[in-house]
């Protein structure tokens, strides 16, 4: 490994933990966005990890997610609130909306590909979907187990290839849910690890071709495939 190139600084005064981390492009400059556990949201510079902004919040911040073409950010955390940022053409970060219909901390939010649609996971065990052109969920969905924390949806991602249009969404322990990302009509569940135990989920990712679904388990990656040419053929294409 060449370590030649690596930055170690630390992103919070109180040595909290960063709950998440976050690339964007922005007028030609790599940005770092890291969420942290002290109700901060900062901006890095890449490589040089100078500090370009900070964003407070009124509780710990669990996820940021910049819309593919960089125009907006969603940020989450440990309420219900999901607020909605523009990203200015100065590269500054301007609340446009807050929105809340979950009844728990959020941990997770997705955009799709065209960054018209962005997806929210709860610890309520909700996913709530949204058109930005509006304020209220255009789809909800939820998992199979009723506990609140073994059922809580902990990680919700889009693919990114317009062909394929899927969206995915983990439970806290043994489900994965995939669901139609064109008409949020169609929910396909997979039960991963043991039918006879829990086993729980470290996290949920696709392919940058949409041709494969990575699911983490605490041993173990498992890869899936995604019939795209099924989907391509849609609406008859299988989900997975």
């Amino acid at each position: 490994m060449n370590t030649d190139n690596q930055m170690t600084i630390s992103t919070s005064p109180e040595s909290t933990i960063n709950n998440g981390l976050c690339f964007s492009r922005l007028n030609g400059e790599t940005r770092l966005l890291v969420s942290n556990n002290d109700a901060t949201m900062r901006v890095y510079s890449v490589p040089e990890l100078r500090l370009i902004e900070t964003l407070e919040f009124k509780s710990p911040v669990n996820c940021t997610s910049v819309s593919p073409d960089g125009t907006k950010i969603i940020t989450v955390g440990d309420d219900n609130r999901v607020q909605l940022f523009n990203v200015t053409s100065s590269g500054h970060y301007e609340l446009a909306t807050t929105m809340a219909v979950s009844r728990d901390a959020n941990f997770s939010v997705a955009w799709n590909h065209t960054s018209e649609k962005f997806a929210v996971s709860s610890q309520d065990g909700s996913v709530h979907v949204w058109d930005i052109r509006h304020k209220n969920p255009l789809a909800k969905f939820s998992g199979l187990n009723p506990s609140i924390t073994k059922g809580a949806a902990r990680c919700v991602k889009f693919s990114q290839t317009g062909a394929v249009d899927l969206l995915a969404f983990t439970e806290h322990v043994s489900h994965v849910h995939i669901v139609d990302g064109r008409t949020f009509d169609s929910q396909q569940t997979i039960r991963v690890g043991s039918t006879q135990h829990d086993t729980p989920i470290t996290g949920l990712s696709f392919s940058n071709d949409s041709k494969r679904m990575f699911v983490g388990l605490e041993n173990a990656i498992l890869d899936f495939s995604i019939n795209t040419g099924s989907r391509r053929r849609f609406a008859q294409g299988s989900l997975l």
